[in-house]
């Protein structure tokens, strides 16, 4: 039962999902070998998924749906809403104390920077709230956008906002920071499926036009096998080869993942409770991270 209660805690507080952006944030700074001058931005992405995520399941709690994790939200708003706002505090305090880091570049304001920070929590907001005045649907209420920008914020926020960070004149590879970022893409477009088929019910009820809809959950999880698994072994022989990491130890990193992947579309099983089901299946992102950060570290050593 304690076991229990602690698994729904760090699952429903969004300190695993946060765990899991962090994770692969920081297999991005081993690949590329980022200074830990910019260890901020690790912070940061941890805090900004702890606010996203919160504040997405305070709004949603509110409606009349049922299940296990809203009943838990329902229970501890009063935490939520404590972790929406420190979380809030800390991001604004953290952007304020690295903004010469963030927005200076040769002695002149970065206004790219500037667009990203502004447009990516925007697009972040957008995946759970309308902010369109003319369109009264978010992202996830659109069909096929669901899964697209939600593979499109976590790969673009964990790969290439952190090298962005980076000074200019020591931004290199970047042919290997856009095999990075779709090798990401279609792992989070993989997980997103799984996770669209687990919400068949619900987005069908709510007419959200998502692959598992339109083709059904059997056919989703039977195409989405094999098509996925294709996807990411590719990009995962594309990492291989444009990052020259041919040790034996970041192969069985790279591709015991996508194995894993497979494993999950073929024993598919929704019949669980939502912190059962996030922990396995989110999970997979920090086991994926934490097998390429140890083959990178034990290898660099």
């Amino acid at each position: 039962m304690m076991w229990k209660k602690f698994v729904d805690f760090i699952i429903y507080s969004n300190l695993f999902i946060a765990a899991c952006s962090l994770a692969l944030t920081y297999e991005t700074f081993c690949l590329f070998r980022l200074p830990a001058s910019l260890n901020w931005y690790l912070l940061l992405m941890f805090l900004c998924t702890v606010f996203v995520y919160s504040l997405h399941y305070f709004v949603k709690s509110k409606k009349q749906k049922n299940d296990s994790r809203l009943a838990w939200c329902r229970q501890n708003r009063q935490l939520l809403l404590t972790l929406i706002v420190l979380s809030f505090i800390f991001i604004a305090g953290g952007v304020v104390w690295h903004y010469r880091s963030i927005f200076i570049s040769h002695d002149k304001f970065n206004y790219r920077n500037l667009i990203w920070f502004i447009v990516i929590p925007l697009l972040s907001l957008g995946y759970s709230y309308p902010l369109n005045p003319w369109n009264k649907k978010s992202l996830r209420q659109t069909g096929w956008l669901k899964m697209a920008s939600l593979s499109f914020i976590w790969s673009f926020t964990t790969v290439v906002l952190p090298v962005l960070m980076w000074p200019e004149e020591n931004i290199t590879g970047t042919i290997q920071l856009v095999v990075l970022f779709f090798h990401r893409a279609f792992f989070i477009a993989a997980l997103s499926i799984l996770f669209n088929v687990s919400d068949y019910d619900e987005d069908k009820k709510d007419e959200i036009k998502t692959i598992a809809v339109m083709a059904g959950p059997e056919k989703t999880l039977q195409y989405g096998k094999w098509i996925m698994t294709a996807l990411n072994s590719i990009t995962a022989w594309l990492l291989l080869y444009y990052f020259q990491l041919s040790h034996p130890v970041y192969i069985a990193s790279v591709f015991l993942p996508v194995l894993l992947l497979f494993l999950l579309y073929h024993f598919f099983h929704s019949g669980e409770d939502k912190a059962s089901f996030a922990l396995r299946y989110d999970g997979l992102m920090i086991l994926k991270a934490l097998l390429l950060i140890f083959a990178a570290l034990s290898l660099s050593s």
